[in-house]
């Protein structure tokens, strides 16, 4: 095991991929901060793992309030830490008011890109040499990738990152008002934020993590309801023969073995799909977009929180 002592913060990890995978790096020795947005939840986590004979510690904040995380992350659990997996995610259906994050963003430009940005300008820089970040992305962001096209979220558009972060006064034409498309753009923006992290922090491995398609998680919301009765119904059981499907536990043990195994060390930065490195699309290869992004972003994080 790699730096066995230090922790490894995941978000999002009282449901689904970010609770499997916590349990399976606790299983492995690994101590696991929990973050969540309810304590009781969180705290259900903690004492799950600890009785199983491993050690996680809380970590509660809303991701959708900047300056909360903020505060939160100013008493962060004081451990060596061996790594981040940004998994916290959220498809926003909503661009207007009841759709905006604590300080005005679209909810799902705020939690899936903002607040991992703020996460990552805090605690990069605390990550010990061959430590690991492990960034969740999703195969929506890939235009080729049938299976979301086939449910029908429409592939990513980049438009300037005001208009990312504001959807409601971005032109008609940019199709930021469909929740879904403004989801699998947030995607994309994942894997830039992965990218740049590897080029800013050289003594630590990033990963872009597609976790295909889990329909024994959340993520069936990524899908129009038309579609989810049938994925909840016979998901489980088609998973094996349907490209791009797989279950949460097979993806959470793809998590567990980038942060713990040393086959994963000096890759630098990779595109993760089952299990295997894998080209993202060519917009997420592109080297210009990932430095806007990065900009912007970190720009709007610091207005928002006073770093």
């Amino acid at each position: 095991m790699i730096n066995s002592n230090a922790a490894v913060l995941i978000t999002g990890a009282t449901s689904g991929l970010g609770r499997k995978s916590a349990f399976a790096l606790g299983a492995v020795g690994r101590t696991v901060i929990i973050h969540g947005r309810q304590h009781e939840a969180v705290g259900d986590v903690v004492h799950q793992i600890s009785k199983a004979g491993g050690t996680a510690l809380p970590f509660v904040a809303n991701l959708d309030d900047l300056e909360e995380l903020n505060n939160a992350l100013q008493g962060f659990p004081n451990l060596p830490l061996h790594g981040v997996m940004a998994n916290a995610g959220v498809i926003s259906r909503q661009p207007k008011t009841l759709g905006q994050s604590a300080q005005g963003y679209d909810m799902t430009f705020a939690v899936n890109v903002l607040a991992h940005q703020l996460i990552f300008m805090k605690l990069a820089d605390k990550i010990l040499e061959d430590g690991r970040i492990v960034v969740v992305t999703s195969g929506v962001h890939d235009p080729k990738n049938q299976l979301s096209r086939f449910a029908r979220v429409p592939e990513p558009q980049w438009v300037d990152v005001h208009h990312l972060a504001h959807a409601d006064e971005a032109l008609p034409e940019s199709g930021l008002s469909n929740g879904f498309l403004r989801y699998s753009t947030s995607k994309l923006l994942n894997i830039f934020q992965a990218r740049i992290l590897q080029e800013q922090h050289s003594h630590v491995d990033v990963f872009a993590l597609n976790p295909g398609f889990m329909a024994d998680t959340n993520l069936v919301h990524e899908v129009p309801s038309l579609f989810r009765p049938l994925l909840k119904t016979l998901g489980q059981m088609v998973t094996p023969f349907v490209k791009n499907m797989r279950l949460s536990s097979t993806t959470a043990g793809d998590a567990c073995s980038l942060f713990e195994g040393s086959k994963w060390k000096n890759k630098g930065f990779a595109y993760i799909d089952g299990g295997k490195i894998k080209s993202p699309s060519s917009t997420a290869l592109r080297d210009d977009l990932p430095a806007e992004l990065w900009k912007s972003a970190s720009e709007m994080v610091k207005s928002s929180t006073c770093l």
